[in-house]
């Protein structure tokens, strides 16, 4: 996969995992308002979009592995100074969506400091969790470039079973026999951001993509179909069970299978780009090279454009309101991070992970 392939592989998987990321976030007012209507026909259609909408993450963690990995290693002091413009971005922009929290959802009664550092400090519960994952990564860059630079294949196949197996498998028969309960702390390597971020680089440094036949890929979306199948009617059971399909809306299992959708939907995106005979080169500002300030942007604007949303939804229904709406926001925010990065100061809290085609 040469640069020109390899820049347009990143850019189709980062504007697919960015629109998921930001329609996923649309919450009770957009992807999750199905679940005020009576289980349906059309009920199951939507828990399928609010599902894949939460694959976003895990396609943006291979993107940023694959592009951070292959990358000459940063000092201990450029990584460390990555690491403080990435936390003060978020706790900026945070301070921002916090802001709006209390003067338009109301979702907090009053502005509190304490407050705001307290859900800053806490296990990510917002718009920006996938933010966290990103610093995450960082964090344990040099350690993930190990493991990267040194798997052998066989190696890496047996990293693939064993997230298959700890984060898919095991959680959901646990769930069926009663033995939830039981808590099983998984490597590091298996966690999503560290496993798909290396599979985001093992997928673009080997010759897998060149080697697989559309039998195989054919086999791979059939598979695909199954894990949503079993996350999905888990799911159900669940909420079944407890009679509460508020549970829905935690979508607890949805991320439990999700390894074989992303690596399917990446080798897919990667067949259709090698097979292409001329690639163009992007003529304006890429998503893909301002994806992260994109998401920070997004993270403000998108409930002050919730009008767009309360609009439409009467007369094209939830979903293509909520694609609007969610559409509308991206390429406001991109125009925004176009102007900002023309200011130094605010260029610098907007750093670029996902660099473009250098020419």
């Amino acid at each position: 996969m040469n640069e020109k392939q390899f820049y347009h592989v990143q850019r189709s998987v980062m504007f697919l995992a960015v629109i998921l990321i930001v329609f996923g976030y649309t919450g009770p007012n957009g992807v999750f308002e199905f679940l005020n209507q009576p289980v349906g026909v059309f009920f199951y259609p939507q828990l399928i979009i609010a599902i894949v909408t939460t694959a976003g993450a895990n396609l943006l963690m291979m993107a940023l592995g694959a592009q951070q990995l292959r990358q000459k290693p940063r000092t201990v002091v450029q990584l460390t100074r990555l690491w403080g413009l990435i936390i003060v971005g978020i706790a900026l922009f945070s301070f921002v969506f916090y802001l709006e929290e209390v003067v338009i959802t109301k979702v907090s009664p009053r502005f509190s400091l304490a407050h705001y550092f307290a859900a800053l400090a806490q296990a990510p519960d917002s718009f920006y969790d996938v933010l966290y994952e990103i610093l995450g990564f960082f964090v344990t860059l040099p350690l993930l470039r190990l493991i990267a630079k040194s798997a052998k294949e066989l190696e890496i196949r047996y990293l693939f079973w064993t997230q298959l197996i700890f984060m898919g498998i095991l959680p959901i028969l646990m769930f069926y026999t009663g033995l939830a309960t039981i808590k099983i702390n998984p490597p590091l390597a298996i966690t999503n951001g560290c496993y798909f971020a290396l599979m985001g680089y093992w997928l673009t440094q080997k010759d897998w993509v060149r080697r697989i036949t559309h039998e195989q890929l054919l086999v791979g979306w059939l598979l695909t179909v199954c894990c949503y199948a079993v996350m999905i009617s888990t799911t159900m059971y669940q909420a079944n069970l407890q009679q509460n399909y508020a549970l829905i809306g935690n979508l607890s299992f949805s991320q439990t299978l999700q390894g074989i959708p992303c690596l399917t939907v990446w080798m897919t995106i990667a067949t259709k780009v090698l097979n292409r005979q001329e690639l163009q080169l992007p003529r304006f500002h890429s998503l893909l090279e301002g994806s992260y300030a994109v998401i920070l942007i997004a993270g403000i604007l998108l409930t002050p454009l919730q009008f767009i949303f309360n609009l439409l939804k009467s007369f094209v229904g939830i979903w293509w309101g909520g694609l609007i709406w969610v559409t509308i926001t991206l390429i406001i925010s991109s125009l925004i991070v176009r102007g900002l990065r023309l200011i130094p100061l605010v260029n610098r809290l907007l750093p670029d992970l996902f660099y473009g085609l250098k020419t």
